[in-house]
């Protein structure tokens, strides 16, 4: 079916069932969330090059251009995948310089003292980069590790057999999926 408009043309059927169409691809995404494709535990762990279990000691934001990066500092505890040394720089779009900040949807917010355990890649420098957006932090409480997605829409798929979504479960069990994964 052809859908032609013009000035002067009544607002017919075909016209009304496009607006609803267009309207309704407009609200499917929550408003500011980042799409991403929904990843296990194992994806994250075999993609990084880094796994590390750590404590945020300083965060420092600054310009690169007109964007702003965070570097933060990770005390590292343990690495579950890869070598890391006793500090881990790691860079995360976004932050507040002075009077100015920039948020950007989907990456993972991070407060000094927080412990947590990143999925990391290896950046352009010395600092690494988390992988999946905030699907690639998880906020350890105790004996749970949190993982915060807020500000994702996670596009689902099939979930290979014995495989687990990056989301909220037992440090244990996260520490062994990471371990485990080939």
């Amino acid at each position: 079916m052809a859908l032609a408009w013009s000035p002067g043309a009544a607002y017919d059927g075909s016209m009304k069932r496009l607006a609803l169409a267009l309207f309704a691809l407009l609200v499917a995404a929550p408003a500011g969330a980042a799409t991403v494709v929904t990843a296990t535990v194992e994806e994250l762990a075999r993609s990084a090059d880094l796994v590390v279990r750590g404590t945020v000691e300083a965060r420092q934001a600054r310009f690169h251009g007109a964007r702003i990066y965070t570097t933060l500092r990770i005390r590292a505890s343990a690495a579950w995948k890869g070598s890391a040394a006793e500090v881990v720089e790691v860079e995360i779009p976004g932050g507040v310089v002075g009077d100015v900040g920039q948020k950007v949807s989907g990456v993972a917010a991070f407060a000094e003292g927080e412990e947590v355990v990143l999925f990391l890649r290896r950046g352009g420098g010395a600092a690494y980069g988390v992988m999946g957006l905030s699907q690639g932090k998880f906020r350890v409480e105790g004996d749970t590790a949190k993982n915060e997605v807020g500000g994702l829409y996670r596009l689902e798929k099939p979930i290979p057999p014995g495989e687990r979504v990056a989301e909220e479960m037992p440090l244990a069990e996260l520490e062994r999926r990471v371990r485990s994964a080939r």
